[in-house]
């Protein structure tokens, strides 16, 4: 009986414990599902993982000289997980103030009350990913992680800093639709024909989620590392781009034109040097780059087209230059319609030559017509065989196909079309189309492709270096070339259409002039035209071609001559200024102070500018034998007067290189921030000022 009781008393003991733990464990169930829910749901999320894309740093793009053009940017933007688990609330209140404070101190646009109403709003939300202050710089980033209760670190506080690359342009719009635009779905320019190269290699990294929708790397290791992009060395030289954006976009504002271009190539690589494309912003009457217009705009060129025209009659020896043609009063008349010569008596009887040189339109109609009206197909066909019908297959995307009738009668192909044809109208090329061509005059007949990248770089090593590519090694025959160039260069001497315009150079210029009205659906705007210029420098050893578009003016003033000439010979005047090299060898008997005006030289090293003097053979007089001196150019001779620079006050560097201004600015004890390049024209600090009462100086270059 007893042994009755005790196993009875153990089974209701063993069924009491076993109860009891059926209870708690059904009470921790609930506990968990209702009363932890949210904890427990953050720590499953907490250790979630996924492969994610770690995208690479973005390549530069540099100018030829070595000039950052485009370049990837880290930008950080602060955000705030009021949830985060290791937030201390109780220091979060405390600090609060503080914190408020120093944000409007760094970013000045809110009131420290204005942050803490922000902050506090967040928290009552129990926001994950609130937006504090967006696109910092680094440097502000560092000063951000030091403020209070965010120097806690993300975790602890809350606050996490995101990285974000951006593009920027250090040069702003010089050249910057050839650079090109680097967002997702609309890159141009460089920026797009080199995509693949300077976006790199994508890499995968395994990530995990902690808090606040944040994903932090797994693991130091990557599944597959990312490969930063290429560096593209473009042929742009920032000298001569911003030399050439200067002077279109004074002729376009002083005539109200509508847009410009303006490109500058190498004759024998084709290495674009400088690319300027400019429109007016109706709204503030500013030019900015929106457009390429050099490369895709293509447009009636008008009398620029003369060359291929006579150089059809020249190839087959027809004509010669010194044959004649009778351009009567300037008016001639084809198949009902009437064309026109500018100026109200004509040329009467004039030769080839002259034809070219005063630009004629009837005198180049009448010459094709002659020879080529009962066999048109033959002027379409040698054109074609010039290549003018056909894409240069340049590196940026967009280029048009020129539009050059391949067969008669096709199209809109009429009795008027052969004679349109001369002087550049029912025919289509984009200016770099129409310099391309005039290019291999200069080249003697040899077409290369316009390159706008040297070469490709990766940590600094060259991996792909550019090379010219020839299109056609002869458009024309050499004799044929050379009386095209004597053309060009009567263009510009006495006699032709542009011979005001360079007649005091010291160089010779090889060019064409063309005037074409624009146009539209079914016709031509009244008084409403395009300017162009194009051509080579120096004449005697082509060195550089050129082509200036100007559409559209609003000040009555629209030949070409007047308007685009004044372009390129501004871009020219200060390459041969700079260029050496570029000079003829007169001998070395004669001074060049002989030859021309003696050059302006900048301030500087007094032995330096004696050498340089020297080597020019340029007189110089000296009132001192100081260290650095100032130049002033007289007729005959430059005087070097000193330019005292004493211990402890703020050197004179104006008028100097940049070279020059920083030795004596840094060796004086200043911190120098330098704008633009070339020579001084301001310094932030007066000369003679005492350094003790300034640490920095800044120095602005033109």
């Amino acid at each position: 009986m007893k042994n009755r009781n005790e196993i009875a008393q153990r089974s209701w003991l063993v069924f009491t414990l076993f109860t009891l733990t059926c209870i708690a464990i059904f009470v921790k169930i609930l506990w968990i599902q209702v009363i932890e829910a949210d904890k427990w749901a953050e720590q499953a999320t907490s250790i979630e993982q996924r492969v994610q894309d770690i995208e690479p740093t973005r390549g530069q793009i540099y100018s030829s000289d070595g000039s950052l053009l485009a370049t990837s940017v880290p930008v950080y933007s602060l955000y705030w997980d009021a949830q985060a688990p290791g937030i201390d609330h109780e220091d979060f209140d405390q600090q609060l103030d503080s914190l408020c404070l120093k944000l409007s101190i760094l970013f000045k646009h809110r009131t420290p009350s204005e942050y803490r109403i922000d902050l506090l709003e967040a928290k009552r939300q129990g926001k994950r990913y609130h937006l504090v202050e967006r696109k910092m710089s680094y440097t502000r980033m560092q000063e951000v992680k030091e403020l209070p209760f965010i120097r806690r670190g993300r975790h602890k506080s809350g606050f996490i800093l995101e990285r974000l690359d951006i593009r920027k342009k250090p040069f702003g719009k010089m050249a910057s639709r050839t650079i090109g635009i680097d967002r997702f779905g609309s890159r141009v320019g460089l920026e797009l024909a080199y995509n693949e190269a300077l976006a790199g290699k994508t890499g995968k990294q395994m990530m995990e989620r902690i808090a606040g929708r944040v994903w932090k790397p797994a693991t130091d290791d990557y599944i597959v590392e990312p490969v930063d992009g290429v560096d593209i060395v473009s042929s742009i030289d920032v000298h001569l781009q911003d030399v050439a954006s200067a002077e279109l976009e004074r002729q376009l504002k002083q005539h109200s034109a509508d847009w410009g271009t303006v490109i500058l190539m190498e004759v024998e690589t084709g290495f674009v040097r400088a690319i300027a494309n400019l429109e007016r912003d109706d709204e503030s009457g500013e030019y900015y780059e929106t457009y390429n217009y050099a490369i895709g705009e293509a447009v009636e060129p008008g009398s620029t087209f003369k060359l291929a025209s006579l150089i059809t009659l020249l190839d087959e020896g027809y004509i010669d230059l010194t044959d004649s043609i009778d351009t009567g009063d300037g008016i001639a008349e084809f198949y009902g319609e009437k064309m026109h010569d500018s100026g109200d008596e004509g040329y009467g009887k004039i030769t080839v030559e002259e034809v070219f040189e005063k630009s004629s339109n009837v005198g180049t109609a009448l010459l094709v017509q002659k020879f080529f009206e009962q066999k048109p197909q033959s002027f379409l066909d040698k054109l074609n065989r010039m290549g003018l019908g056909e894409s240069l297959g340049i590196q940026l995307k967009g280029e048009p196909k020129p539009r050059i009738y391949e067969k008669v009668r096709e199209g809109n192909w009429s009795g008027l079309s052969l004679t349109q044809m001369a002087i550049g109208y029912e025919v289509m090329q984009a200016p770099i189309q129409t310099l391309a061509f005039y290019n291999a005059i200069a080249n003697n007949g040899i077409m290369v492709r316009p390159l706008f990248v040297e070469a490709l770089k990766y940590n600094g090593k060259t991996i792909e270096k550019k090379e010219p590519v020839v299109l056609r090694e002869r458009i024309c025959s050499r004799e044929t070339m050379l009386k095209c160039r004597t053309m060009m260069e009567g263009v510009c001497e006495e006699g032709g259409t542009a011979d005001y315009i360079f007649k005091d150079s010291p160089y010779r210029v090889g060019g064409k002039t063309g005037t074409a009205r624009i146009a539209y659906t079914g016709g031509y705007y009244l008084n409403r035209y395009r300017a162009s210029f194009v051509g080579y420098f120096p004449a005697h050893k082509p060195k550089y071609s050129c082509i200036v578009v100007v559409n559209d003016t609003r000040t009555g003033v629209y030949y070409g001559s007047t308007i685009a000439a004044p372009v390129f010979k501004g871009l020219a005047d200060k390459i041969y200024a700079t260029s050496l090299e570029l000079h003829e060898n007169n001998g070395p008997e004669v001074l060049l102070g002989d030859q021309s005006k003696l050059p302006v030289s900048r301030n500087g090293a007094r032995e330096d500018l004696e050498k340089a003097f020297a080597g020019l053979r340029i007189q110089t007089a000296l009132t001192s034998d100081a260290d650095w001196v100032e130049t002033q150019t007289g007729e005959s001779e430059v005087t070097l007067a000193p330019r005292e620079s004493r211990r402890g006050l703020v050197p004179n560097v104006m008028g100097m290189g940049l070279q020059d201004a920083l030795f004596l600015l840094e060796n004086a004890g200043l911190n120098v921030e330098v704008k633009g390049y070339g020579t001084v024209r301001r310094q932030s600090v007066s000369p003679g000022a005492a350094i003790r009462n300034h640490k920095r100086i800044s120095i602005e270059l033109s």
